[in-house]
């Protein structure tokens, strides 16, 4: 999250691509939020699967190569493994962590009285 922090200095919103039927974490995904003083985009927040593989199918859109390859969610990758066939699309996401999200979705834990932080994954 420090070096998007410091990317994002120099706006006021950020967009993502999460989208609530992603995991219960983000069942109630907000479209618009404030986070640190900047307004975070959600525009997917309320679409569905069906709906964002019609839109994909409906503009020709690629699939990203590491979907093939056994990938359907992607992040980092220390954060990402494969997912065994008829595993949660989302269960190769932090495996074998206690997480739910992504450093860039948490905000920045303050810095300790010697101007160090506590890693966020």
């Amino acid at each position: 999250m420090l070096p998007l922090k410091q990317a994002l200095a120099g706006f006021d919103a950020q967009f993502t691509g999460r989208k609530a039927f992603q995991s219960k974490t983000r069942n109630a995904l907000p479209r618009f939020e404030i986070e640190e003083g900047w307004l975070k985009v959600n525009p997917l927040a309320d679409w569905d699967k069906a709906r964002l593989d019609a839109y994909v199918a409906e503009h020709d859109l690629p699939a990203h190569p590491l979907v093939e390859q056994g990938y359907p969610s992607i992040g980092c990758s220390p954060c990402t493994s494969k997912v065994a066939p008829g595993e949660d699309p989302r269960s190769g996401r932090w495996k074998g962590w206690d997480k739910t999200e992504c450093g860039i979705h948490q905000a920045v834990p303050d810095a300790d009285d010697n101007g160090a932080f506590d890693p966020i994954f």
